[in-house]
């Protein structure tokens, strides 16, 4: 290759920019970038201004803060409050810095007798108060000397402090529980804020197949019963609707149904009775004139948790035992009047009220029989006529004895197909229940 031709090409590209005039007006325009550029060249080259000195002051001033205050509302909502040991109606107040002495004046002339005013522990009392801590009300639940539970209630009414003696309404709502057991069923359930009396009920409606204290981990509940609101707010439960235990990999369910307005038992999804209940009633041939759960006292006209059920029968009617037992108590008290109490196991006792008298040789400690008789019908303590009030009681809990200890019927046709209509609703809430995959524990 002939290198000396290369050395020709610049001079030749040259010769022709130099000829063509368009090239030359461009070469000549391009002479003032070339000297920018050199100019700039030469400056970063050259020597740097000193850096000004800059002096740094520390300045500290208090500020004051614009006026704030929070704007107070005339609002009233209630307040609930755990009753502790040695709790009473003005420590209380004093501890949610309500100080009211017109409140506390009449609480303590009150036509309430200073039993119903004495808190329990554990119970809850609620506050109805607005952002000024001015007092409203006041009410809570406690047993009275019949046992039975009432709704104390103290108010304040167009300026003026009364106890309500009023019939109050409430309102039954579903509520749902979806319980996975990690430890106990007892501890499981009670985290989860599941009512004392829901809890007895579970423990005895599948006692005839299983101890539900025999559920392990992995196992699950879920739950449907009502809750009993008054002015909004939760004061008692209800019955259980609906219940179905996973155990062992094993599907139990429980559908509760209401033979009348007083009394209902509990069946499988096909209708079948759940549980054998005891062999006899307490009263032969008698009906269940007053059921279990809340009704208007006939005497003391006020909301009251009836413990039991009532059975209308003549004076002198006999009382059976309706199971084997052994009498734990044989005596009179101010609002059972005659009374007689059996335990049947460790965990079941019944209770028998107003008794007219005694069978003879009913004391304390003897042992009976189903089928033996125990006393007779009649009208002494809190009565307003002949009858028989018959309590169930599991772990010291009244339950309702129709659906844990009474002999359960078996439904007709026409009930048969009245449940399964009842049940479609109750059916599906257990079934989304158990799809979930994590725990329900309270749905307010």
């Amino acid at each position: 290759m002939d290198y000396r031709k290369l050395l020709h090409i610049p001079q030749k590209c040259f010769h022709k920019l130099m000829n063509h005039h368009l090239s030359l007006i461009g070469a000549a325009a391009s002479l003032p970038l070339f000297g920018m550029a050199t100019a700039f060249a030469v400056a970063q080259n050259g020597a740097q201004p000193a850096a000004p000195d800059i002096q740094q002051k520390e300045v500290t001033e208090r500020l004051s803060l614009p006026a704030f205050s929070f704007s107070e509302s005339g609002t009233r909502y209630w307040r609930d409050e755990a009753i502790q040991r040695g709790d009473t109606i003005a420590r209380v107040l004093n501890r949610l810095g309500i100080r009211d002495s017109e409140a506390n004046r009449f609480l303590h002339s009150s036509p309430l007798s200073k039993d119903l005013l004495k808190l329990k522990t554990g119970a809850t009392l609620s506050v109805q108060t607005n952002d000024l801590g001015e007092l409203f009300g006041l009410r809570f639940l406690n047993d009275d000397e019949n046992g039975e539970q009432v709704l104390v209630a103290v108010e304040k009414v167009n300026g003026e402090w009364q106890a309500s003696a009023d019939p109050i309404a409430t309102e039954a709502v579903q509520t749902v529980r979806s319980l996975l057991i990690t430890r106990s069923v007892g501890a499981t359930l009670a985290k989860a804020q599941v009512p004392r009396d829901i809890r007895a009920q579970l423990s005895e409606i599948f006692a005839d197949q299983f101890n539900i204290n025999s559920l392990g981990k992995g196992d699950r509940i879920n739950l449907v019963y009502e809750t009993l609101l008054y002015n909004g707010a939760p004061i008692a439960a209800g019955n259980l609707l609906g219940v179905e235990i996973q155990r062992s990999g094993k599907l139990h369910q429980a559908f509760y149904f209401a033979h009348d307005s007083e009394s209902g038992a509990y069946y499988d999804a096909l209708g079948k009775p759940i549980k054998q209940g005891f062999s006899h009633q307490p009263v032969a041939n008698a009906r269940i004139s007053s059921g279990f759960g809340f009704r208007k006292h006939p005497i003391l006209r006020s909301l009251r948790l009836h413990s039991g059920v009532d059975y209308a029968a003549a004076t002198g009617t006999p009382i059976i035992a309706p199971a084997d037992g052994t009498m734990v108590k044989v005596e009179r008290q101010n609002g059972y009047g005659n009374m007689v109490e059996i335990r049947h196991n460790q965990k079941m006792t019944t209770l028998y009220a107003h008794m007219s008298r005694f069978a003879q040789g009913a004391r304390a400690g003897k042992s009976v029989k189903a089928g033996e008789v125990i006393g007779y019908v009649g009208s002494t303590g809190r009565s307003t006529g002949p009858h028989l009030h018959f309590e169930v009681r599991i772990n010291g809990q009244a339950v309702d004895p129709a659906t844990n200890a009474l002999p359960t019927p078996g439904l007709s046709a026409t009930q048969l197909a009245e449940f399964k209509s009842g049940n479609q609703s109750l059916t599906a809430h257990l079934k989304l229940l158990r799809e979930l995959p994590t725990n329900i524990a309270l749905l307010d």
